[in-house]
């Protein structure tokens, strides 16, 4: 530990007085943050490691508000050298089930016990080569026209090597990400065969179509994705694919992205989807986007009797800013989101889309009987909120001087086909909203006035209306939240840019 302290020092003190600039920020963020959140905090044990000892699966719209909370206070380094960048992120933050737990919702404690250990959030090193950047670390890429894209949307962060190359209309993206490969079913006693149905169990007995009776159990599990395309003033186009790769380690084929396009039939080991994409700006500050997700076209074919059927999903959308000089600036979005059942799912368990982050608690007490010091959570690697659903959102906003508000309307509804549903199952539904649909009515409205370059203050809430809420027949109702504080924030910078 403190080789690596001496080694960040030593980078950051190089960085500084290498003829350009070493930033040190802080931001104190205290207030009430509520959101909407699943009924029930955990839906399943999903790990024992014997006695009370539990790992629990949290419910994804939960992670997902929890994740768009600020921390109470963040400290910040980011170092320049000419077009080198470095950026480490220091938050602290309340506990996940601190978090739930709490009435009020929010964001401060004092408490060891009710701060979340999982950092850093963010930490990268990017070189901007002018065509382009290439960018390695922990960050969030922005790879798609609207917050709701079909590829690579949902997780919160990536673990990943991001390279764009940009020369003139031409856009090449290519990411690799090491997702997380663990697998529920860690048997109780070390060195036992995991429990029948487990997912440890489903991977190495399960086979998918074109496996051809192999078997990848390997602790791998990576994200190749790559996007192609051009782009004018008023147009652009691209060719997305991503492709996942599970149980097994990748090989130098499987991620060059020289050589993904074309050749490359991995037997069983991967799963990949194509995201066509298309838009245009019709008029100034505007963006007509569409995006059409095609999963299971089977390369070579043959492989099974009984033809698969092919899994489309689609993304509909248009954004406009309207700038003006006397009433600020306005702008809006509205998106309408089609995903298939099977979006993103797959029989063997490191073969889904998703991204199943781990986050360690100090919360439980270890004598309790219901302790667990481990939580999951699946993001999925596309639409955000996942498979089986028909979605529409309308996001507003202005900004005037000091003052800033935002809107968002969504109007939700999904099946019951979700991550965690069986695949072949998941299948026969050939259009959304399939068993259990639950509905969702949903408005949230945030106001912030900035008093000074470094203090502001925010006030606002929000409330639905839904029905078979978490797919539960009967789960019906409203609830209401409330959000409101205030934000200092602190930067300090030595050396100038050139």
């Amino acid at each position: 530990m403190r080789f690596f302290c001496g080694l960040l020092s030593a980078l950051f003190l190089n960085v500084a007085f290498a003829r350009e600039s070493f930033t040190v920020g802080t931001e104190l963020n205290l207030g009430f943050y509520g959101a909407p959140t699943a009924p029930e905090f955990a839906l399943d044990t999903v790990d024992r490691y014997g006695g009370n000892w539990r790992g629990l699966q949290i419910p994804l719209s939960t992670a997902r508000s929890y994740e768009r909370i600020d921390p109470f206070f963040a400290i910040f380094l980011e170092g320049a050298y000419k077009d080198f960048q470095v950026r480490l992120d220091f938050p602290l933050r309340k506990d996940l089930e601190a978090w739930y737990d709490d009435n009020l919702k929010t964001n401060v404690t004092l408490n060891p016990s009710n701060l979340d250990i999982n950092v850093p959030l963010e930490g990268f090193a990017k070189w901007d080569y002018g065509a382009g950047f290439i960018q390695f670390g922990r960050f969030k890429p922005e790879l798609g026209p609207s917050p709701h894209t079909l590829a690579l949307g949902g997780a919160p962060y990536h673990d990943a090597l991001w390279w764009k190359f940009e020369p003139n209309i031409f856009r090449y993206d290519f990411l690799f990400s090491s997702l997380n490969a663990h697998l529920h079913g860690t048997p109780a006693t070390l060195g036992a065969a995991p429990p029948e149905g487990s997912e440890a169990w489903e991977q190495a007995h399960w086979s998918v179509d074109n496996q051809r009776n192999r078997s990848y159990t390997e602790p791998y599990k990576n994200l190749v994705y790559h996007r192609l395309g051009v782009e004018f003033s008023r147009f652009w186009f691209y060719v997305v694919e991503q492709s996942v790769i599970g149980g097994k380690q990748a090989e130098f084929r499987t991620i060059n992205p020289f050589m993904f396009w074309h050749d490359n039939f991995a037997a069983g080991y991967t799963k990949s989807n194509v995201v066509l994409e298309m838009g245009a700006r019709p008029i100034r500050g505007s963006a007509f986007y569409w995006q059409m997700a095609i999963e299971e076209v089977k390369s070579p074919v043959g492989e099974k009797d009984v033809d698969s059927r092919g899994i489309v999903s689609y993304l509909v959308g248009y954004s406009q800013e309207i700038p003006t000089q006397r009433f600020g600036d306005f702008k809006y979005r509205l998106d309408l989101v089609y995903t298939d059942p099977a979006y993103g799912n797959e029989r063997l368990p490191l073969l889904k889309y998703t991204s199943r982050r781990m986050y360690r608690s100090n919360y439980r007490d270890r004598e309790d009987a219901d302790f667990a010091d481990m939580y999951f959570v699946d993001y999925p690697l596309g639409y955000v909120r996942g498979s089986d659903a028909i979605d529409l959102w309308l996001t507003t906003g202005w900004k005037y001087k000091q003052h800033e508000v935002s809107l968002e309307l969504a109007w939700l509804r999904q099946g019951d086909k979700g991550t965690y549903a069986d695949y072949d199952e998941a299948l026969q539904s050939k259009k959304p909203l399939s068993g259990v649909v639950e509905r969702q009515y949903l408005a949230d409205i945030l106001y912030s006035y900035r008093l000074m370059n470094a203090f502001s203050v925010f006030a606002g809430g929000g409330g639905r209306k839904y029905r078979n809420l978490s797919h539960e027949q009967g789960e019906n109702g409203q609830d209401f939240w409330f959000r409101a504080g205030v934000k200092v924030s602190f930067s300090y910078t030595v050396g100038a840019s050139e």
